[in-house]
């Protein structure tokens, strides 16, 4: 019996080295924000106060990550093809919370997503009501002595 188990775990064996081991790959819409993995995992950080260190991280080479909504799993930001940026689609959206829809990988408890779509969760508020411009008073005009 222990040779047929190892036969029906061979292939599975065969189809994940020939997939690369990926554990999953799935398309997923995703809500979260974009943030410097760096200084969320060293140190927690993330949020609009960042913004100036996002950019600047980026800047350096740092390839940003999606920080999930409701479950603070991390999401690294990946290429599609070598060579390609995948902070892309993300850069406009530092520190702001997006929906993310893209192919999710994982391997070892890591997670990527390589991003076909972000749009930011919510537009920047517009005032409801254009603010009201009091007309300029009238100027005074007085009698003009002859």
């Amino acid at each position: 019996m222990g040779r047929v188990m190892l036969r029906g775990i061979g292939p599975a064996i065969a189809a994940l080295t020939i997939a690369g081991g990926v554990l999953a790959q799935d398309t997923k819409t995703l809500r979260g924000e974009v943030v410097d993995p760096a200084s969320y995992l060293k140190d927690g950080r993330h949020g609009l106060e960042m913004e100036d260190e996002t950019f600047e991280a980026v800047d350096g080479g740092q390839t940003l990550a999606l920080l999930e909504q409701g479950t603070g799993t991390l999401y690294l930001l990946l290429a599609e093809e070598a060579g390609e940026d995948p902070n892309e689609l993300v850069y406009d959206y530092v520190n702001l919370e997006v929906t993310m829809t893209g192919t999710v990988y994982e391997r070892g408890g890591v997670r990527g997503i390589v991003a076909s779509l972000v749009e930011p969760l919510a537009a920047p508020e517009a005032p409801s009501q254009p603010a009201e411009v009091s007309p300029a008073p009238a100027p005074a005009l007085e009698p003009i002595d002859d």
